[in-house]
Parts: C-alpha cells; structure tokens; sequence
C-alpha cells in the first residue's frame, strides 16, 4: 500500500468519524460535548485532507510542505475546486485551538457543520480517484 492510500484510508475513517459528530452537533447545537466533539474531528479530517493532497501531489512531482501551499498547488492543478473554501478551513483549523471569544466560536461551528462539511463531504467522494489518476 502507497503512502497515498494508506493517507486515504485514515482520512475515510476520520471522515466517518467527523460526519457522525456533526450529526450530533446539528441535532443538539448547545450540547458542549457535541460541540468539541465535533471541532476535535473536523482539526482531525482536516489534516488528513491536506496531506492526502500533499502526497497526491508528491506523486505527481510536484513538492509544497505547508497546507496553503498545498492548497494552491491542488487548486492549480484542479484537483480540488473551491480553493478559497480550503484557505478558509485551514485559518478555521489555525483558529480552533486558540480562540475564547464565544461569538466567534459559534460561527466558526457553524462553518465546520456546513460549508466546510459539504466541501469535505465532496472531497470524501472524490479521493478514491485519485490513486487512480
């Protein structure tokens, strides 16, 4: 097994794992444990993500090491489309850890639970082609 499937293989796990906290965090919004629960996987499947693309990327010669790097570069190549989304889900991802202000967490669950999960949803979709390509 390549260092890109086995990659895929844990993001499909950690995907699995982030779409049924969110589930939860949509159905019990103020549920704290839900919450974390939810950040905790998507700083997880986000990770994953980029690097699943860092090492797609590797295969095809092309070397970026940092997650904004990697996005371009991927964004460049068309592998993924919503380059803009993924710069956003790398600041949030920065972001998760470090901020206090509860105002600016509740939006940021809100970008995890929906946009961010339906362009990591799409990209759960499409990762499979890419040993193939």
């Amino acid at each position: 097994m390549s260092r890109l499937e086995e990659r895929i293989e844990n993001f499909k796990k950690a995907f699995e794992l982030y779409q049924n906290m969110r589930n939860g965090y949509v159905a019990d919004k103020v549920n704290d444990t839900n919450r974390l629960a939810m950040v905790q996987s998507f700083e997880i499947v986000f990770e994953l993500a980029w690097k699943v693309l860092k090492d797609y990327l590797y295969e095809n010669g092309i070397e970026a090491n940092y997650p904004k790097t990697v996005i371009k570069e991927a964004f460049n190549k068309k592998t993924i489309e919503n380059g803009q989304t993924w710069i956003d889900m790398s600041e949030t991802r920065n972001s998760t850890s470090h901020e206090y202000n509860m105002d600016k967490v509740n939006i940021m669950l809100e970008k995890i639970a929906y946009p961010y999960y339906d362009e990591l949803l799409a990209f759960s979709g499409k990762v499979e082609e890419l040993i193939n390509e």
